[in-house]
């Protein structure tokens, strides 16, 4: 009786531990799986942005090295014309007014794709003279604070100038607020950027549940590309706090 017993025990433990590395495995292989999903998730999204990118610099450079002059060249031709009759002459001025307005308007959407700041002078540079240019436009007064010497590779200054942008946007857009705080910090291995706005705020959860519009998507990708955390604190009529803490 004994000797069954033992062998019944036996059978069981044994079953059991073939059981527990049956487990074990099909947990291991999940994670793995989840993991490599999570990489293959962050690779796409870095290809989407690292294109983007790529494309907003060609339009840049297509604005800047040709469009731009062939404008310039027509309203310089334009303006040589020997305009005899009265209606000749407001039809020049008509036509150089407007060409002076085309290209100061591609002047700004250049800046906005990709601003020379950014490349000459580094991201503190490119965020105040955003927010200088932002300031002396709209009603909205945005204030911005920078603690300590913070270096970063190019890509990290191009998707954190990018949160800037956009954060901005959407405050501008739909917060309705009259004052955005920015503040950007160093602190050990990470940098800790936080923006607060006074505006009518939202329900990010019911957001969230109908579908994030463009803007809280654009922030979001950008904080999985730098491998930050991203954390979003907004009520009706409380204003919204948007954090990021992203690794350096």
């Amino acid at each position: 009786m004994h000797t069954e017993e033992a062998n019944y025990y036996t059978a069981v433990t044994v079953a059991a531990v073939v059981l527990g590395i049956i487990i074990i495995y099909f947990i291991i292989t999940m994670i793995r799986h989840q993991r490599r999903n999570m990489q293959l998730y962050k690779a796409k999204i870095n290809a989407e942005i690292s294109t983007l990118e790529n494309e907003r610099k060609r339009i840049v450079a297509d604005l800047h090295d040709e469009l731009g002059p062939l404008l310039s060249a027509v309203k310089l031709r334009i303006n040589q014309l020997d305009a005899e009759s009265d209606d000749d002459k407001n039809i020049v001025e008509f036509a150089n007014k407007h060409l002076s307005d085309i290209i100061v308007k591609i002047k700004e959407i250049s800046y906005n794709l990709l601003p020379n700041t950014l490349a000459r002078n580094g991201l503190i540079h490119a965020v105040e003279e955003f927010i200088d240019k932002v300031n002396g436009m709209y009603t909205l007064n945005i204030r911005f604070v920078c603690e300590g010497k913070i270096e970063l590779s190019k890509e990290k200054e191009i998707n954190i100038y990018r949160i800037f942008q956009e954060t901005i946007h959407n405050t501008i857009k739909h917060a309705k607020a009259k004052t955005l705080v920015m503040e950007l910090k160093k602190q050990e291995n990470v940098l800790l950027l936080t923006i607060i706005d006074d505006g009518v705020g939202f329900n990010y959860e019911e957001r969230s549940k109908n579908g994030a519009g463009l803007g809280l998507l654009n922030l979001q990708s950008r904080a999985e590309v730098l491998n930050a955390k991203f954390i979003i604190d907004s009520e009706r009529d409380k204003g919204t706090k948007y954090f990021f803490e992203i690794p350096i």
